[in-house]
């Protein structure tokens, strides 16, 4: 018995369009971000344009302003030169080197050699107490245009160390030591120190013997008190030594009057019992009487 093959339908999977869907949503999300980046740097490069364009517009009113400060002398020749420089970084510009160099014209031939010339009369008149002479003021401005002094600081350190000021003023701190200890140095005819000081003294402060005079004084004890006067003037070792031989003065004063005062009881003890014994000799002696007495009766 024959029979038909049984038939076969081939059906084929169907289409997987997954991975193209894929690299399609990719390409989207590519193109969106590179849209966005370009909207961003178009937006940074317009703010930058503004910020450029701003600072542009703003810069002639800055370097008026620093320039007049400058004149003025509420800022120096550094900090002038800075604010330009900061100013043109800060908005992107080309670095203003010949404003700065507008600005070392005025500073260097308008306003420094007057400023160097004030500052010189000052430090002649606050250091040594006087005006500097023609002679001093031309000598201080080579020194500065030679770039020997490079600040007022440096003539003022120079004066400082000079033998004028030296002679006329305290050499060091010792010398603001004695200051304080004996007051100011006495000055001689040309106004400089002498290094001599005064020390005040008062008598009153000295003790006294009472009724003893100091003849008498020196005569016991062989030695002569110094007349002090109301002052010493001297140096500072002079002074001390003073001081010292009125400390032993008072010293030898007090221990005279002590041992004076020893001596005056040690003589009022003796004297007592000197007394005591000789009426101690005496009732014995008025006891020996009555006992030879008594002793005569026969009872």
């Amino acid at each position: 018995m024959g029979g038909s093959a049984p038939s076969v339908t081939y059906y084929p999977p169907p289409k997987d369009d997954t991975f193209a869907k894929f690299l399609e949503y990719q390409q989207k999300k590519e193109s969106l971000a590179d849209e966005r980046a370009a909207a961003e740097k178009a937006e940074q490069k317009a703010a930058d344009d503004a910020r450029k364009a701003a600072g542009a517009a703003g810069y002639a009113g800055l370097r008026q302003g620093v320039t007049n400060q400058l004149r003025q002398g509420l800022v120096d020749y550094e900090d002038a030169t800075s604010r330009l420089r900061d100013y043109a970084t800060k908005y992107d510009m080309t670095p203003p080197e010949e404003d700065v160099t507008n600005l070392t014209d005025i500073y260097t031939k308008e306003l420094l050699p007057g400023r160097r010339q004030t500052g010189i009369g000052a430090a002649y008149e606050e250091i040594l107490g006087r005006q500097a002479t023609e002679e001093e003021k031309t000598k201080a401005t080579e020194r500065f245009n030679q770039g020997y002094y490079t600040s007022n600081q440096d003539l003022r350190d120079t004066l400082y160390k000079g033998t004028e000021y030296q002679k006329k003023f305290n050499q060091s701190y010792l010398d603001n030591y004695y200051d304080t200890k004996y007051g100011a140095q006495a000055v001689n005819e040309k106004g400089e120190r002498t290094g001599q000081r005064t020390f005040k003294f008062s008598k009153d402060l000295m003790p006294t013997m009472g009724n003893v005079q100091a003849e008498d004084l020196a005569k016991r004890t062989g030695i002569a008190t110094p007349n002090f006067g109301d002052s010493f003037q001297g140096t500072p070792a002079e002074l001390e030594e003073a001081q010292q031989n009125i400390r032993d003065s008072r010293q030898f004063l007090y221990s005279a009057g002590l041992t004076n005062l020893q001596g005056e009881i040690d003589k009022e003890t003796q004297k007592l019992k000197n007394e005591s014994a000789k009426e101690l000799t005496k009732l014995q002696s008025q006891g020996s009487l009555y006992n030879s007495l008594v002793g005569s009766f026969n009872f």
